[in-house]
């Protein structure tokens, strides 16, 4: 992913002089999707993640060998020295392997606005749980997320006359459209739309459907997804995303 720093030398060493050397690599984190794409991946804003209007950043890495890794442990840190190295990593997360989700975490204990910088390592199946080198370090920024107005529920309107309205105006956004599986709204099936821009009116922020003639035809009694992602080209490394919301054409 862009936007790595160099590794730190003051990150917690990974064994004492008498244990033999760990024979791991550094994890590589999954480079974060272009601001366009349908599908996301990467670290980037996780705003379903709680309740209180923050959310949080989901990091992603990829998979070492499960034969000789037992986990992985994340370390965070939330200020830099005075030549903008970050500082003071501390322990964020343990992640065994075999859980549920042991490639990715999401960090909920963060503020709007502030830098967050995080490396991950892999430690070993012995006893000792012995930690191999960490990775680069990635960084991220929230941003004030929008908050999303309409469409939600049943919609009895043309789909070329769809507007999508939110509030806290952010300027460049991505709007993502998919149909979802009605049996599980939570479940993407697939991108409908997808559209970058700036809004048609700053003071009161709305997007009309296919306002570019790219989007797939909205169809009657199909359940849709859609949110709103604020964005600052060039800049991976902050941003904000709305949460979902679902609506649906009324026949």
């Amino acid at each position: 992913m862009k936007r790595l720093l160099p590794v730190l030398a003051l990150l917690v060493g990974c064994g004492t002089a008498t244990e033999p050397p760990v024979d791991l690599p550094p994890p590589q984190w999954v480079e974060r999707s272009p601001d366009t794409a349908a599908w996301e991946s990467g670290i980037r804003p996780w705003p379903d993640a709680a309740a209180n209007g923050v959310g949080g950043i989901r990091l992603e890495w990829h998979a070492l060998d499960p034969l000789r890794v037992g986990g992985y442990r994340v370390y965070r840190a939330d200020s830099t020295d005075a030549e903008g190295n970050p500082v003071g990593f501390a322990l964020l997360a343990t992640l065994e392997y075999g859980t549920t989700e042991d490639t990715a975490y999401v960090d909920t204990d963060v503020e709007l606005g502030r830098t967050y910088y995080y490396v991950v390592r892999a430690f070993d199946r012995s006893i000792h749980r012995r930690e191999g080198p960490p990775s680069s370090v990635a960084r991220f920024t929230l941003e004030q997320p929008p908050v999303l107005q309409e469409p939600l529920g049943a919609v009895a309107v043309a789909p070329d006359s769809l507007y999508f309205r939110w509030s806290n105006n952010v300027g460049y956004v991505v709007l993502r459209v998919f149909e979802a599986d009605s049996a599980a709204p939570e479940r993407l099936l697939r991108p409908v739309w997808v559209f970058a821009g700036v809004p048609l009116d700053y003071s009161r922020p709305r997007i009309r459907y296919n306002q570019d003639g790219r989007a797939l035809p909205l169809r009657p009694g199909v359940l849709y997804r859609w949110r709103i992602s604020r964005v600052t080209p060039g800049r991976p490394d902050r941003g904000a995303s709305s949460v979902w919301q679902t609506f649906w054409i009324a026949q």
